[in-house]
């Protein structure tokens, strides 16, 4: 449900994408050499962390904006 991922030193706590093709909602692939990111433990003593990746935030808002 929640992924951390390093990036220029800076790790970040993002959704997971549930579709499986990145590890991230907002379209990270967690460990891409290229890039630099990595996939780090989530911080611990954290049952549920807080995202804090502005993207992820928003993707989540805007579909909260929609009702069946």
């Amino acid at each position: 449900m929640y992924a951390a991922i390093e990036f220029e030193g800076v790790v970040e706590i993002h959704a997971t994408d549930v579709t499986g093709n990145y590890a991230t909602l907002c379209g990270l692939d967690g460990d891409d050499l290229v890039t630099g990111q990595k996939t780090v433990p989530l911080p611990p003593l954290s049952r549920k962390p807080k995202i804090n990746c502005k993207t992820c935030l928003a993707i989540i808002r805007h579909a909260k904006r929609y009702t069946v």
